[in-house]
C-alpha cells in the first residue's frame, strides 16, 4: 500500500464518522422533540419527521463522500456496489421528503419555521 492509500483510508474513516455523528445527532434531536411534543405540544409531528429526514439525508451525503474517497484507495466491485446502494437510498429519501414538503398546506409550512 502506498502512503496516499493510507491517507485516503484515514480520510474515508473521518468523513464516514462525520456522517454517522450527523445521523445520531439528528436522531437524538428528534427524540428530544418527540418528548417535548408529548409533554407540551411544542413541536409539530411534521417538523420532527422532516428535520430527522434532513439529518439522515445529510449523513448519507457524508457516507457517499466517504465511499467515493474509499473507492479511490481500493477500487473493487464491493465498494462500488455499496456506493450505488447508498446513492439509491439517499435519492429515494430525498425524493419522498420533497414530496412530503410539497404536500403540506401553507399553514403547516408556516409551522415548520
Amino acid at each position: 500500500m502506498l502512503l496516499t492509500d493510507n491517507v485516503l483510508i484515514a480520510i474515508r474513516g473521518c468523513i464516514g464518522t462525520i456522517g454517522v455523528v450527523v445521523i445520531c445527532l439528528g436522531a437524538a434531536r428528534a427524540l428530544y422533540q418527540l418528548a417535548m411534543l408529548l409533554m407540551s405540544r411544542k413541536f409539530s409531528e411534521n417538523y420532527i419527521r422532516l428535520q430527522f429526514g434532513n439529518s439522515v439525508i445529510l449523513g448519507l451525503e457524508f457516507m457517499v463522500g466517504a465511499d467515493i474517497v474509499g473507492s479511490l484507495a481500493a477500487p473493487d466491485y464491493y465498494n462500488l456496489g455499496l456506493l450505488a446502494i447508498i446513492v439509491v437510498i439517499r435519492t429515494i429519501l430525498s425524493y419522498f421528503l420533497t414530496l412530503e414538503l410539497r404536500g403540506l398546506t401553507p399553514e403547516q409550512r408556516e409551522g415548520l419555521r
